[in-house]
């Protein structure tokens, strides 16, 4: 496979901060990078309504890799650092999730850190491993793989400047890549069913899919546009799952409860992103990415208000 169609897949694959298996190359082969990741998200959506009296900011510093370490097969690892916030809309407040507040009583929150203080908190958070077999490779290539992805911190997990929800997963999934003989446009894509531990015996398993269509301008340069979706299956529904109220009046006396206290982890987040990005290669060990994308729709989730990401990689071993 020519490095062109790595360096593709990998431009979309850290978008998603996941387990993400790097497309077969020659053996020996692989890569290192680092990317700057800044995003923005100021709407949450529930079964009832839409909330906008609060926005968090995240920064991220992903630190990756990939490795062919025999004919079709390679490895795929990821860190990422992450700094988050929680930013009050409105005058009172905007309701910040305080672990220490007066009205957790019948349960009491076994982890004490209060981070929804409008300054930054981060953290290394989740290790992600992989491993992928190419099953085809021409101008369509297939690469089934599995992986799995744990948090390497104890982060806290009850706040809106969470940086994660402090779980493992294991994706299952397959990428491919089609680049016509002799043509300068490529389509990819990655499927995965992604199985996630059950916090409370709760299924959060979800769907993760993304597909990118892009073109080569020149040798060293090409444009992708790209939509990433990820749909939890089960999992919990505000306000249902808490209370009969939509109108939310009973709060907070109706969520002193272990399910509230985990409701980030539990809930049945869907969304959907759209973007547009860039690959420039300086020559066959240095390139440069980027990338700038929006949420477009959303279920029991934040929705993405504005998202970029830059990030260089050198290269080595290919053919």
């Amino acid at each position: 496979m020519n490095i062109r169609a790595v360096i593709v897949l990998l431009g979309w694959l850290t978008v998603s901060l996941g387990v993400s298996p790097a497309l077969a190359q020659d053996k020996g082969a692989g890569s290192i990078g680092v990317e700057y990741q800044s995003i923005h998200s100021d709407l949450f959506i529930d079964d009832v309504g839409e909330y906008d009296y609060w926005s968090t900011d995240t920064r991220i510093l992903l630190f990756s890799g990939d490795y062919t370490f025999a004919d079709k097969w390679t490895v795929f690892v990821a860190l990422p650092y992450i700094e988050k916030r929680f930013v009050s809309e409105v005058d009172w407040g905007g309701d910040p999730h305080n672990p220490n507040d007066a009205f957790w009583i019948d349960f009491v929150p076994p982890d004490k850190r209060f981070i929804d203080d409008g300054s930054y908190h981060g953290g290394l958070q989740d290790l992600s491993l992989s491993v992928s077999y190419q099953a085809l490779d021409g101008p369509l290539s297939l690469s089934p793989y599995i992986g799995y992805g744990f948090p390497v911190e104890d982060y806290p997990f009850y706040a809106k400047a969470a940086i994660g929800t402090n779980l493992w997963r294991i994706p299952v999934g397959a990428s491919f890549s089609y680049v016509p003989y002799f043509d300068d446009w490529y389509i990819d894509g990655n499927v995965a069913y992604v199985f996630s531990e059950k916090p409370l015996g709760i299924n959060v398993d979800y769907w993760s899919v993304h597909l990118s269509a892009g073109y080569w301008f020149k040798p060293e340069f090409s444009v992708n546009v790209f939509a990433g979706l990820r749909y939890v299956i089960d999992g919990l529904e505000m306000p249902w799952s808490f209370s009969d109220d939509p109108t939310y009046s009973d709060y907070p006396d109706a969520y002193d409860t272990e399910e509230w206290y985990n409701h980030d982890r539990l809930l049945a987040n869907r969304n959907l992103n759209i973007g547009i990005g860039f690959n420039y290669f300086f020559n066959e060990k240095y390139s440069i990415s980027g990338t700038y994308y929006t949420g477009v729709w959303a279920e029991q989730s934040s929705e993405l208000g504005n998202a970029f990401t830059l990030g260089v990689a050198r290269h080595f071993g290919q053919k």
